[in-house]
């Protein structure tokens, strides 16, 4: 008889394992080959927008052309504001006053129609009302205010029009030194303009925007002023636009800057006491927005509460109080948000004391061209500091919910981020959907109408154990704790159950990552965050280890698969961004569990597999002499 060839005792083991690590191998080839392809479209240069009109140059300061005179018919009110004007200007504005009650206008609108192209319009210091809209579409005209600063000229529509001041398809317009505010909609708005300079402009008290500039090219804005606004003090959609040295405060945002077709910078500007400071939004792949050397401090304004109440209802508001009514949902606490912006840059801003996060950035999940959120770079900016030097800490520096493709960050002065690591610029990180929990989160609390608020955004009002991603926590590791505790029922149930002690390691670790991924959730941790992923990962490896030695092969083999991936994730959140994965490894093994929870509760609570019978071998008596047996 030949003899029988014995396998060794492990081989089978090892080849398991093998075949294993090949299929784990193959997956994340296959994850990497199908979303790059389905990245290729936003990586690809776009088809263009429909292009702004030409480049045009925002018109110079002039001294030539028709003059034409504003001033009020109460002498009290000229006389208190003059009072504060330079004294030299004060004097030759009280010689104005003279002649323009002579022969000039008690209004900016009648001023406006009497006026040819070319003309310059000076407005004398004083308080003027306006029941209807005041419209501009006279090209070249001049219409400077004569006082100090803005507040010295003001025309309001006391909340009777939806604007003060509209200036349509008019080009060359020059405005300076006038604040406009106290309207239902926009304070000041600018559609269709081609070239305009604003200098020393102010807006206030607005239910809409404070300046609103749409559809418009060849525009800056100098040294302006905008304060509560219920939208934005400064609004810039689908223009050219350049936005420096101005301060914006008390107004749902600073400045927002949206539209596919945008180009602005947004340079050197104070913008504090908002609910978010700068906003970047819905701008496309051809869009090119700057926000430089800006000053960002204390935007944590949170006035959402006020909705549904008496405070805001039209009829019986106070628009005497400078608390505001949102009508969109920004996030509270933000500096700088760039949410589906595209082709953002920024750099060099400071930004200190925001409970939410000094930068946040999110993209729209998918592999659509144009949604937003690829190939913005952040970069050199100061954190938690002061302009005098003192710290005052961020709550987070930068948050990002991990979409979008060709995005970076060069921010060495950051000191505490979300996720924890941060693809450096010079990478190819592309991503066409982003961390699960922070995408849920920007999917129910991101920029929409205030019509339906979410009551779980703690950017919207929500504290405590209200907050989504709390609640999401908790909910996930009250399940990965059952399911742990329901795979080792099932392998206790096999025919050759672990050894006593075998789940002390791994039920240690599967609990304390539950556990800490709780607190660093709570708390804002991604650190924390990181590691908690990690500790649950190596508590599922040594429960699929031992699984698998019990004889329940497949679910361990499944779990080692599922806890690879884990650790695998916290890899990509706590230590480096994977840039070949197209998708944040999270969605890998949350894809996975549903099928492994149908084998868990099998293996727990399905039929209880038996020992086989044993066959029954048939013994030969003994037949050797008594003297040859060795029993003695």
């Amino acid at each position: 008889m030949p003899p029988t060839r014995l396998t060794a005792p492990g081989a089978d083991r090892r080849l398991a394992a093998l075949a294993l690590m090949t299929g784990v191998l193959a997956v994340l080839v296959f994850t990497c080959y199908v979303g790059g392809t389905a990245t290729e479209s936003r990586i690809a240069e776009p088809d263009p927008f429909p292009a702004l009109p030409d480049t045009a140059e925002p018109p110079a300061y002039r001294d030539d052309g028709d003059l034409l005179l504003v001033c009020t018919a109460d002498h009290e009110d000229f006389t208190e504001r003059n009072a504060g004007v330079n004294y030299n200007e004060r004097i030759g504005n009280e010689r104005l006053q003279e002649d323009c009650l002579a022969d000039g206008h008690r209004d900016l609108a009648t001023a406006i129609a009497a006026a040819a192209p070319g003309t310059r319009i000076q407005v004398l210091p004083g308080h003027y009302t306006t029941d209807t809209p005041i419209v501009i579409e006279t090209a070249d005209l001049q219409i400077e205010g004569l006082g100090d600063t803005p507040d010295d000229v003001q025309i309001a529509a006391r909340f009777t029009a939806d604007t003060v001041l509209t200036a349509h398809a008019a080009s060359g317009l020059y405005l300076q030194g006038i604040a406009f505010g106290q309207a239902r909609d926009a304070a000041l708005r600018l559609t269709a303009v081609h070239s305009a300079a604003l200098v020393e402009v102010g807006a206030f008290q607005s239910d809409g925007a404070g300046l609103h500039i749409a559809d418009s090219t060849g525009i800056a804005l100098t040294d302006c002023r905008a304060d509560t606004a219920d939208t934005a003090g400064i609004l810039i959609e689908n223009s050219g636009v350049d936005v420096t040295g101005c301060e914006a405060t008390g107004n749902g945002a600073g400045i927002e800057i949206r539209g596919t077709a945008t180009t602005a910078t947004a340079t050197a500007n104070r913008l504090h006491d908002n609910t978010t400071g700068l906003v970047i939004t819905d701008t496309g792949p051809t869009a090119e927005v700057t926000a430089a050397d800006n000053v960002l401090y204390g935007n944590n304004t949170d006035d959402y509460h006020r909705l549904g109440t008496s405070a805001c209802d039209p009829a019986e508001r106070d628009w005497t109080d400078p608390a505001l009514c949102p009508d969109r949902t920004y996030p509270s606490g933000v500096g700088i948000l760039v949410a589906d912006g595209t082709g953002t840059t920024v750099t060099g801003n400071r930004i200190w004391n925001q409970q939410t996060a000094a930068v946040a950035a999110w993209g729209t999940p998918g592999q659509e061209t144009g949604l937003g959120g690829d190939r913005n770079t952040f970069t050199d900016n100061t954190y938690g500091e002061r302009e005098d030097g003192a710290r005052h800490r961020n709550r987070l520096d930068l948050w990002w919910d991990g979409t979008g493709v060709g995005n970076c960050f060069d921010e060495p002065r950051t000191h505490r981020t979300t996720p924890s690591a941060l693809p450096p610029c010079g990478t190819d990180t592309a991503r066409v959907i982003g961390d699960p929990l922070r995408t849920l989160k920007t999917a129910e609390c991101g920029l929409q109408s205030t019509d339906d608020l979410s009551a779980t955004c703690d950017w919207l009002g929500a504290r405590f154990t209200d907050r989504l991603e709390f609640q999401a926590a908790v909910a996930f590791a009250a399940v990965l704790l059952f399911l742990a505790g329901a795979g080792w029922l099932g392998a206790a149930r096999s025919p050759n159950p672990p050894r006593a002690g075998a789940m002390t390691f791994s039920a240690i670790a599967t609990g304390c990552g539950a556990l800490l991924f709780v607190l660093a959730v709570w708390s804002g941790r991604a650190d924390y965050e990181a590691l908690a992923v990690a500790l649950w990962g190596c508590g599922w490896l040594l429960a699929g280890r031992s699984w698998y030695g019990s004889g329940v092969r497949f679910l361990g083999a499944f779990t080692v698969v599922i806890g690879g991936l884990a650790v695998l994730d916290a890899v990509d959140r706590g230590i480096a961004t994977l840039a070949p994965m197209p998708l944040a490894p999270a969605w890998l093994w949350i894809a996975l569990l549903p099928l492994w929870t149908l084998f868990g509760l099998g293996a727990a609570f399905g039929p209880r597999r038996v020992h086989d019978t044993p066959v029954q071998i048939e013994r030969t008596p003994v037949t050797a002499p008594a003297h040859d047996r060795w029993d003695y």
